[in-house]
């Protein structure tokens, strides 16, 4: 099985990465590791892109010459690749695309990472209209995911059966496959050298209890820290050992950075709160080694999966972790960690809010904000979290141990790989016996809202250059013809016309049969492209060199 990857070229942020820029490269990699195909496609913009790709194949023990660039616009290229993976949700374009050259042609794989933004929202909200077929596919990272996408898509078929009275059904499989990580990456990270090390570093003695969180640190769009502040130091005045809340990421701005350190003055009078940037050169693998509980209580819809429980468990890190979104599939509680149950306003209550970011009133962030400020964590339930593990060793190492195997066993790439493979096996399968969505018939348009301009416009010109017309010579001087072809204004794309050393042979037909129609004249010719051989009648006329005849009966 082979696909095409469609791949950006972007260079990740290393001093401040986003999560679904990390699980774009790190699936990249972990294909070229894991993926069983001789040759490596990928459609990239640019050349420099391509280097990247071929760099990444490299760095993964894959010859630079088994990657090979296909052109989005070469259907034959991807009809060789069979799978065509966008890292988004953005194939409604491919999707009409592949429809003018042949819809059975390959498969379409699009991946939904957050999906709260206006952009991906209205992607989603036009796959009903758009010719997906059922060997395409969104793979869901989490089953919540699966069920935001699917809540959009339902509206949009209710849309639609009110408007037009009947039953209309989006095709498009919705297969949850989670995130990967690398797990011999993080396997060895914990160790006790590492965990003196880092310790002595950040200077926190091996008695303190550190609670990690790793990631941005935005109260806006990531995670509010108020109930981690609020439970650490309630859980703190009853604990043997000090609390310590490490924070592993970055700042977005100086006014995340004020509200934490508000916060944290505000609250943390028995637990100490440190600061890691990330990226700081004294731990390039990150502070995982020093934690002993790692913490993560994402109240927030901009969140789909979330990668860092993953790497926590991968760590051998027992989990402390919302009951939300992806963390839910991740986190099994009681066994690689605790779920704290979290709270939401019931449906219907936010359409207010919905409609302001629709008008323009809110921005995204006022959108994620206005959605997360009414979303809760529960805070009586992590105290009793953060009590139970800091006290408890036996049961730290015991769920470490248990997230660990389980993040080799469910999340390593080797099995998120294979799970991909088996999807676009599956999709290649049903792409050769499934029943084709809005075929495209013969003289039928790919896209209806991209006509032939020839028949959009068709009502501005005087007259219609028919095949059955005919054409003379308005002048006989060779000179003067390729004077005029020759002058810049006079050829702009000569890829939609007859090759111009054709030309000669067309002038001298007509010179030779005044009387025979086109028709008769591309049939001398042996022109089987009757579209481009018209069109250089029309640019030949355009130029003063014939003069079209119209076809008895035409008005």
């Amino acid at each position: 099985m082979t696909i095409a990857i469609s791949f950006d070229g972007n260079q990740l942020e290393t001093e401040r990465p986003i999560g679904i820029d990390v699980a774009t490269r790190d699936f990249i990699r972990g294909h070229f590791r894991f993926g069983h195909q001789e040759k490596f496609y990928c459609v990239c913009p640019n050349i420099d892109a391509f280097e990247l790709y071929k760099k990444y194949a490299q760095d993964e023990g894959i010859e630079r010459e088994r990657c090979l660039s296909i052109n989005q616009n070469d259907p034959e290229g991807l009809e060789k690749a069979q799978c065509l993976l966008r890292y988004d949700p953005g194939i409604v374009r491919n999707a009409w695309a592949r429809r003018h050259h042949g819809q059975r042609l390959y498969s379409l794989c699009g991946v939904a990472h957050s999906i709260a933004s206006a952009e991906v929202m209205e992607v989603v909200g036009s796959y009903l209209s758009s010719p997906l077929q059922s060997w395409d596919a969104l793979i869901c990272p989490s089953k919540a995911i699966r069920s935001a996408i699917q809540s959009i898509i339902t509206a949009w078929e209710g849309n639609f059966k009110e408007r037009f009275g009947h039953e209309f059904n989006c095709p498009l499989e919705l297969p949850i496959i989670p995130l990967g990580v690398d797990t011999a990456r993080l396997k060895n990270t914990a160790s006790p050298y590492n965990r003196t090390q880092q310790r002595n570093l950040l200077g926190i003695p091996d008695d303190e209890i550190i609670l990690l969180y790793v990631g941005r640190l935005n109260y806006i769009a990531k995670a509010n820290p108020l109930p981690l502040l609020i439970a650490a130091e309630e859980a703190a005045k009853n604990s043997a050992n000090p609390l310590h809340i490490v924070f592993n990421g970055y700042f977005n701005d100086p006014v995340n950075e004020n509200a934490f350190n508000q916060a944290i003055s505000n609250f943390c009078q028995n637990v100490n709160v440190t600061f890691v940037k990330h990226g700081d050169p004294k731990f390039p693998n990150g502070v995982w080694a020093a934690g002993d509980i790692f913490c993560s209580l994402s109240d927030n819809i901009q969140e789909s999966f979330g990668l860092t429980p993953i790497e926590a468990m991968a760590s051998g890190l027992p989990t402390i972790v919302s009951d939300w979104d992806g963390y839910r599939d991740t986190v099994r509680n009681g066994i690689d960690g605790i779920t704290i149950p979290t709270y939401m306003p019931s449906a219907g209550t936010g359409r207010e809010i919905a409609y302001r970011y629709f008008s323009g009133q809110y921005t995204y962030g006022d959108y994620l904000g206005a959605t997360s400020q009414s979303i809760s964590v529960d805070i009586p339930s992590l105290v009793t979290a953060i009590s139970l593990l800091s006290k408890d060793s036996e049961k730290r190492r015991t769920m470490g141990n248990a997230g660990k195997r389980r993040a080799s066993e469910y999340f390593d790439w080797s099995h998120i790989i294979a799970a991909y493979e088996e999807l676009w096996n599956e999709l290649t399968v049903r792409r050769k016996h499934a029943n084709e969505e809005m075929p495209l018939l013969k003289g039928d348009n790919f896209h209806p809202s991209r006509q032939d301009p020839f028949i959009i416009f068709r009502e501005f010109p005087t007259k219609t250059i028919f095949i059955n017309g005919r054409v003379s010579l308005l002048t006989e001087n060779w000179q003067e013809t390729l004077k005029r072809i020759s002058l810049k204004m006079s050829l702009i794309l000569p890829n939609n016309l007859m090759e111009l050393e054709k030309i000669p042979a067309l002038i001298a037909q007509i010179e030779a049969q005044p009387d025979s129609t086109l028709e008769q004249i591309a049939s001398a010719l042996e022109e089987n492209n009757q579209a481009r051989f018209v069109m250089t009648i029309g640019w030949l006329l355009k130029l003063g060199i014939f003069q079209y005849h119209a076809p008895e009966g035409d008005p």
